[in-house]
């Protein structure tokens, strides 16, 4: 069978195939995309699952002894290989990486065009996305304030343990071509992967339509120009602390 891409990743990953200067781009989307999962993004750990990032569970297939994740660029790619209704989630493919080190995953198993991920490929790809680059962008103000979207948030994070504080930016290209969009810098105790997921999930409601980014800031960590900026931006949710046990 031929195989038609249905996006604009699939378009990439089979012009990756053939030409190797297309590869870059190919990881570049794959990174940016969101992926289909098939697991479960909240479930406890179960038997024949790999549990990376909490309670992140991944299902599993198993080719010359060595366990890797499915994903899949397309819900019809997913189709083809399950046959079936299966619990699948989608996040995007640099959360799911980042919260996932260590794992192996194959992409579009069973069809025409698949690939399979080692971690030091994954690992490379993502130190090209995330390594700090000269700021491009601009900091800006909002012309309306999302109240909304700062106590929708403010909710979910109490809720949410892993969370010590979270800041609110506005940031637009620095050629002026945009209005200024919200991005979210996290101040946590570790990977969350999951979160990240549901901070969009609460955006796509609280601000439909509106682009936002989410950026996680480890202070003791390498900070680019514009973490450092964000850090000097009262914070919106800070964690209460702890009560020590008597």
């Amino acid at each position: 069978m031929i195989f038609a891409p249905e996006n604009r990743l699939e378009e990439a990953m089979l012009l990756a195939a053939s030409q190797e200067q297309a590869r870059p781009h190919f990881y570049r989307l794959l990174m940016e995309s969101e992926l289909f999962v098939l697991g479960d993004p909240g479930a406890p750990e179960a038997a024949g699952t790999l549990v990376h990032g909490g309670n992140l569970s991944l299902d599993t297939v198993t080719n010359d002894g060595q366990i890797y994740h499915p994903v899949f660029t397309s819900a019809l790619r997913m189709q083809q290989f399950t046959g079936e209704a299966m619990p699948y989630f989608r996040m995007l493919g640099r959360v799911l990486f980042a919260g996932t080190r260590g794992a192996h995953f194959v992409v579009n198993p069973k069809s025409e065009l698949g690939k399979t991920l080692v971690p030091e490929e994954i690992a490379y790809w993502l130190a090209q996305i995330q390594a700090p680059q000269p700021m491009a962008v601009r900091v800006g103000r909002p012309k309306v304030y999302p109240k909304k979207l700062v106590k929708a948030l403010c909710m979910l994070f109490i809720s949410r343990s892993l969370i010590e504080e979270a800041h609110l930016a506005f940031v637009a290209r620095d050629d002026g071509t945009d209005e200024p969009h919200p991005l979210i810098g996290l101040v946590a105790d570790g990977d969350v992967p999951r979160l990240v997921q549901e901070i969009f999930e609460v955006a796509a409601v609280a601000l439909p339509g509106t682009p936002i980014d989410v950026v996680y800031i480890d202070p003791k960590g390498p900070l680019d120009p514009l973490m450092k900026h964000v850090l000097t931006i009262d914070s919106f949710y800070r964690r209460a602390p702890r009560t020590p046990l008597n």
